[in-house]
Protein backbone atom coordinates (compact mmCIF):
# COMPACT_ATOMS: atom_id res chain seq x y z
CA UNK A 1 0.00 0.00 0.00
CA UNK A 2 1.59 3.11 -1.01
CA UNK A 3 1.76 6.28 1.81
CA UNK A 4 1.33 9.02 -0.62
CA UNK A 5 -1.96 10.83 -0.46
CA UNK A 6 -3.78 12.77 -3.11
CA UNK A 7 -5.72 15.14 -1.89
CA UNK A 8 -8.94 15.43 -4.02
CA UNK A 9 -8.89 18.89 -4.92
CA UNK A 10 -5.23 17.89 -6.55
CA UNK A 11 -7.10 15.99 -9.43
CA UNK A 12 -8.33 18.30 -12.14
CA UNK A 13 -11.04 16.55 -14.65
CA UNK A 14 -11.89 18.39 -17.59
CA UNK A 15 -15.77 18.23 -18.28
CA UNK A 16 -15.71 14.60 -19.94
CA UNK A 17 -14.67 13.18 -17.18
CA UNK A 18 -11.26 11.96 -17.42
CA UNK A 19 -8.64 12.58 -15.65
CA UNK A 20 -6.22 15.55 -17.34
CA UNK A 21 -2.48 14.65 -16.45
CA UNK A 22 -1.08 17.73 -18.61
CA UNK A 23 -1.58 20.40 -16.62
CA UNK A 24 0.95 22.08 -14.59
CA UNK A 25 0.27 24.31 -11.48
CA UNK A 26 1.55 27.11 -9.83
CA UNK A 27 3.97 28.79 -13.18
CA UNK A 28 4.77 32.00 -12.23
CA UNK A 29 6.83 33.51 -15.13
CA UNK A 30 4.23 32.60 -17.06
CA UNK A 31 1.58 34.37 -15.21
CA UNK A 32 3.80 37.67 -15.57
CA UNK A 33 4.66 37.22 -18.96
CA UNK A 34 0.63 36.50 -19.70
CA UNK A 35 0.04 39.91 -17.56
CA UNK A 36 2.37 42.04 -19.11
CA UNK A 37 1.20 40.95 -22.50
CA UNK A 38 -2.34 42.26 -21.75
CA UNK A 39 -0.74 45.51 -20.13
CA UNK A 40 1.15 46.13 -23.30
CA UNK A 41 -1.75 45.31 -25.78
CA UNK A 42 -3.28 47.50 -23.55
CA UNK A 43 -0.49 50.64 -23.43
CA UNK A 44 -0.45 50.35 -27.00
CA UNK A 45 -4.60 50.47 -27.42
CA UNK A 46 -4.67 53.39 -25.04
CA UNK A 47 -1.79 55.30 -26.63
CA UNK A 48 -3.46 54.59 -30.40
CA UNK A 49 -6.83 56.07 -29.07
CA UNK A 50 -4.90 59.28 -26.99
CA UNK A 51 -2.72 59.86 -30.48
CA UNK A 52 -5.99 59.53 -32.73
CA UNK A 53 -7.98 61.53 -30.61
CA UNK A 54 -5.40 64.39 -29.98
CA UNK A 55 -5.53 63.82 -26.08
CA UNK A 56 -2.61 65.50 -23.81
CA UNK A 57 -0.26 63.98 -21.35
CA UNK A 58 -1.62 64.09 -17.93
CA UNK A 59 0.19 65.68 -15.23
CA UNK A 60 4.14 63.56 -15.74
CA UNK A 61 4.66 63.74 -12.05
CA UNK A 62 1.52 62.05 -11.60
CA UNK A 63 1.80 59.94 -14.36
CA UNK A 64 5.02 58.43 -13.85
CA UNK A 65 4.43 57.88 -10.22
CA UNK A 66 1.39 55.56 -10.30
CA UNK A 67 1.14 54.75 -14.05
CA UNK A 68 -3.06 55.26 -14.81
CA UNK A 69 -2.98 52.84 -17.71
CA UNK A 70 -2.28 49.83 -16.00
CA UNK A 71 -5.44 50.66 -13.27
CA UNK A 72 -7.55 50.75 -16.17
CA UNK A 73 -6.68 47.28 -17.19
CA UNK A 74 -8.58 46.24 -13.98
CA UNK A 75 -12.17 46.87 -15.32
CA UNK A 76 -11.27 45.16 -18.52
CA UNK A 77 -9.28 42.10 -17.05
CA UNK A 78 -12.16 41.31 -15.24
CA UNK A 79 -15.07 41.65 -18.30
CA UNK A 80 -13.03 39.77 -19.74
CA UNK A 81 -12.13 37.18 -17.61
CA UNK A 82 -15.80 36.54 -16.65
CA UNK A 83 -16.56 36.49 -20.24
CA UNK A 84 -14.61 34.65 -21.93
CA UNK A 85 -12.64 33.18 -19.25
CA UNK A 86 -9.23 34.93 -20.20
CA UNK A 87 -7.66 37.73 -21.57
CA UNK A 88 -5.15 37.51 -24.89
CA UNK A 89 -2.02 36.93 -22.72
CA UNK A 90 -3.36 34.10 -20.89
CA UNK A 91 -5.25 32.46 -24.66
CA UNK A 92 -1.96 32.71 -25.70
CA UNK A 93 0.22 30.91 -22.89
CA UNK A 94 -3.14 28.59 -22.18
CA UNK A 95 -3.67 29.77 -18.46
CA UNK A 96 -7.05 28.57 -17.46
CA UNK A 97 -9.12 29.82 -14.51
CA UNK A 98 -11.65 27.64 -12.51
CA UNK A 99 -14.03 28.87 -9.68
CA UNK A 100 -15.72 25.61 -8.17
CA UNK A 101 -16.99 24.36 -11.25
CA UNK A 102 -17.00 27.19 -13.75
CA UNK A 103 -14.42 28.12 -16.01
CA UNK A 104 -15.26 31.39 -16.36
CA UNK A 105 -14.60 33.51 -12.70
CA UNK A 106 -18.42 35.79 -11.70
CA UNK A 107 -17.41 39.27 -12.41
CA UNK A 108 -17.52 40.22 -8.92
CA UNK A 109 -15.03 37.77 -8.29
CA UNK A 110 -13.01 38.53 -11.62
CA UNK A 111 -12.80 42.47 -10.87
CA UNK A 112 -12.20 41.91 -6.81
CA UNK A 113 -8.95 39.19 -8.26
CA UNK A 114 -7.73 41.85 -10.70
CA UNK A 115 -7.77 44.98 -8.37
CA UNK A 116 -6.13 42.90 -5.25
CA UNK A 117 -3.32 41.89 -8.42
CA UNK A 118 -2.68 45.00 -9.15
CA UNK A 119 -2.46 46.17 -5.73
CA UNK A 120 -1.38 43.58 -3.90
CA UNK A 121 0.67 41.64 -6.83
CA UNK A 122 1.83 44.71 -8.47
CA UNK A 123 1.60 47.39 -5.82
CA UNK A 124 0.12 49.66 -8.26
CA UNK A 125 2.94 50.13 -10.28
CA UNK A 126 5.02 52.30 -7.94
CA UNK A 127 8.77 51.71 -8.40
CA UNK A 128 10.53 49.78 -5.51
CA UNK A 129 7.38 48.71 -3.89
CA UNK A 130 6.46 47.07 -7.11
CA UNK A 131 9.33 44.69 -7.09
CA UNK A 132 9.08 43.81 -3.25
CA UNK A 133 5.48 42.95 -3.86
CA UNK A 134 6.59 41.05 -7.33
CA UNK A 135 8.98 39.07 -5.03
CA UNK A 136 6.46 38.19 -2.24
CA UNK A 137 3.88 37.00 -4.92
CA UNK A 138 6.40 34.94 -6.59
CA UNK A 139 7.64 33.06 -3.39
CA UNK A 140 4.31 32.79 -1.81
CA UNK A 141 3.03 31.39 -5.30
CA UNK A 142 6.56 29.02 -5.42
CA UNK A 143 5.74 28.12 -1.51
CA UNK A 144 2.02 27.26 -1.71
CA UNK A 145 1.08 27.20 -5.44
CA UNK A 146 -1.66 30.13 -5.11
CA UNK A 147 -1.68 33.43 -4.39
CA UNK A 148 -3.63 35.24 -1.96
CA UNK A 149 -6.51 36.49 -4.17
CA UNK A 150 -6.99 32.98 -6.11
CA UNK A 151 -7.31 31.60 -2.14
CA UNK A 152 -9.93 33.77 -1.07
CA UNK A 153 -11.86 33.62 -4.29
CA UNK A 154 -11.46 30.45 -4.81
CA UNK A 155 -9.73 30.02 -8.20
CA UNK A 156 -7.81 27.38 -9.07
CA UNK A 157 -5.12 28.83 -12.01
CA UNK A 158 -3.67 25.79 -14.23
CA UNK A 159 -1.31 25.46 -17.01
CA UNK A 160 -0.99 23.72 -20.20
CA UNK A 161 1.76 22.97 -21.83
CA UNK A 162 3.20 25.94 -24.20
CA UNK A 163 5.70 26.09 -26.88
CA UNK A 164 9.00 27.81 -26.63
CA UNK A 165 8.43 29.97 -29.13
CA UNK A 166 5.70 31.14 -27.86
CA UNK A 167 6.66 32.42 -24.47
CA UNK A 168 9.93 34.13 -26.11
CA UNK A 169 7.89 35.85 -28.59
CA UNK A 170 5.45 37.39 -26.23
CA UNK A 171 8.32 38.28 -23.88
CA UNK A 172 10.17 40.31 -26.49
CA UNK A 173 7.18 41.90 -27.57
CA UNK A 174 6.40 42.97 -24.40
CA UNK A 175 9.89 44.10 -23.17
CA UNK A 176 9.79 46.30 -26.45
CA UNK A 177 6.70 47.46 -25.35
CA UNK A 178 7.80 48.83 -22.23
CA UNK A 179 11.04 49.79 -23.17
CA UNK A 180 9.19 52.32 -25.10
CA UNK A 181 6.88 52.73 -22.69
CA UNK A 182 9.12 53.81 -19.75
CA UNK A 183 11.98 55.07 -21.75
CA UNK A 184 10.67 56.00 -25.35
CA UNK A 185 7.89 58.37 -25.18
Amino acid sequence: MSDEVIDPSEIIVDKSGTIKEDLVHANPWIRMIARFFDYAIWILLVFGIRKLLHVPKLSPQYESFVPYEFFTWIPIEAILLSAWGKTPGKFFLKVKFRQGRRFRLDFRAAIKRSFNVWLRGLGMMIPVINGLCLLFAYHRLKTFQTTSWDREEHIIVTHAPVGRWRIIAMGLFTAAVFLWYFYGR
